[in-house]
């Protein structure tokens, strides 16, 4: 699955992060930073892994022009296995952050886990606005009984993306809607046309079953429903026949956080991707390429029609902050006045504004037509109307997430069957499940 942005690295158990935390906390105090006393009370510090520029920044200065007597200071971190580290560490030691933003489940259930969240349920419920969020049956926060302690800001849905070069040479017609089979046909034909079909597969098991798919109604590991074992043998059949880009080379060049470079290198010619990535294909100077590309959503598999995008990019308040009023007005603003500085990297806000085709001109960017087939992105991004999910079922999440990651690859080098590696991350999943209900 691609991450979110800005790209995620592998994530941290909880018992390792706990160790990392504990040792650094003390490095951390030396900064000066571990003291109420030593906060600024009228400087608000947020950190997040946006580039200010790309929208944090306006917003910023729209909230201090409404609160005169507040500087709000905007820290950024790199949403990798480093930056991720660094924020936990500063949260743990005691530096100055007040708010702060989250990216992907994995990292959100290790803080959730620690502690590290205020509970901004009472908050929620007295704005009638943020009745979303009060929602448990399509969740878009965090839920732990009746506290509160992550609010997803962006809507993050999947697309495929198609290089229109390349599927005409394979001779592919734009899908308005498509199923499994289907799309296998695609990369097949462009497998044909002397290029890799696509990076991965779409997670089938994820289309099939929705949200909380790792776990069964009973809270025990889900690993041995077959979408899971199919997703592992039917990549590793299409790597085998050159039909998927080859994984050793996609761990070699670390493409899960560059996928991007790939694909404009006409590698590939389908990329699943979400709305952020689209901020490469109209950077000429970066990323200089003469072909445009189109959008078709994720295709639907066995009856199952969810997205594999996700509700994300949450925002949470420092629950060591002095300063919790304040956090909270300003992450009310983010949220309630935000989306229109924010779409332009990519994010379609949980509350927004915006109307759509304004929505659309923001994503896309100056001179769409130069780069992108509009209508298909309206059809797909819009029109279609994906659905998305939130994880809430959260035990282990992390380390199942390494366990997984860790036969995925064994299976996708070609050094491990398919068979045996989801049985191991069923069995490694089950363990953990039950360490964790035992703690």
């Amino acid at each position: 699955m691609t991450p979110p942005y800005p790209p995620q690295g592998p994530p941290f158990g909880r018992r390792r992060l706990a160790g990392v935390l504990g040792a650094a906390a003390g490095v951390a105090g030396l900064a000066g930073c571990s003291s109420d006393e030593a906060k600024d009370m009228g400087t608000l510090q947020v950190w997040g892994g946006i580039p200010a520029e790309s929208g944090p920044q306006k917003i910023i200065d729209r909230f201090q022009k409404l609160h005169p007597d507040v500087t709000v200071k905007y820290t950024r971190y790199v949403n990798d296995d480093r930056g991720n580290l660094k924020l936990n560490t500063a949260l743990q030691g005691g530096v100055d952050i007040d708010v702060f933003f989250t990216y992907g489940v994995p990292n959100l259930a290790m803080r959730a886990s620690s502690g590290l969240a205020a509970d901004v349920a009472d908050q929620v419920r007295s704005t009638p606005e943020l009745k979303t969020f009060l929602d448990k049956d399509e969740p878009k926060a965090l839920f732990d009984g009746d506290q509160i302690t992550a609010l997803a800001t962006t809507r993050i849905p999947q697309m495929v993306l198609l290089n229109e070069r390349l599927r005409k040479r394979a001779g592919v017609d734009l899908p308005r809607r498509w199923t499994l089979d289907e799309y296998l046909e695609a990369l097949r034909a462009f497998a044909d046309a002397g290029k890799y079909g696509s990076y991965t597969l779409p997670d089938i098991a994820r289309i099939e079953l929705g949200p909380n798919y790792r776990f069964t109604p009973k809270g025990d590991s889900n690993f041995s429903d077959p979408s899971f074992l199919r997703q592992f043998d039917l990549s590793a059949q299409l790597i085998r026949e050159g039909v998927l880009y080859p994984w050793s080379q996609a761990v070699a060049r670390q493409l899960e956080a560059y996928q991007q470079n790939v694909f404009i290198a006409e590698e590939f010619g389908l990329w699943i991707t979400a709305p952020y990535s689209l901020r490469f294909l109209t950077d000429q100077e970066q990323y200089p390429h003469d072909f445009t590309v189109a959008a078709a959503p994720v295709p639907t598999s066995a009856g199952g029609d969810w997205n594999t995008g996700e509700y994300g990019a949450f925002i949470q308040i420092n629950s060591r902050s002095p300063k919790q009023e304040l956090a909270w007005e300003f992450s009310k603003f983010w949220l309630l006045k935000g989306s229109q500085d924010m779409v332009h990297a990519g994010y379609i806000s949980i509350i927004s504004d915006v109307d759509e085709d304004e929505l659309l001109s923001g994503i896309l960017g100056e001179d769409a037509e130069k780069f992108f087939d509009v209508d298909s992105f309206r059809r797909t991004l819009f029109e279609d109307d994906p659905r998305l999910h939130l994880d809430t079922e959260l035990t282990a999440y992390a380390e199942i997430t390494q366990k997984y990651e860790q036969q995925r690859d064994v299976c996708w080098l070609l050094e491990q069957t398919p068979q045996k590696a989801i049985k191991t991350v069923d069995n490694n999943a089950q363990a953990l499940i039950d360490r964790f209900q035992e703690d």
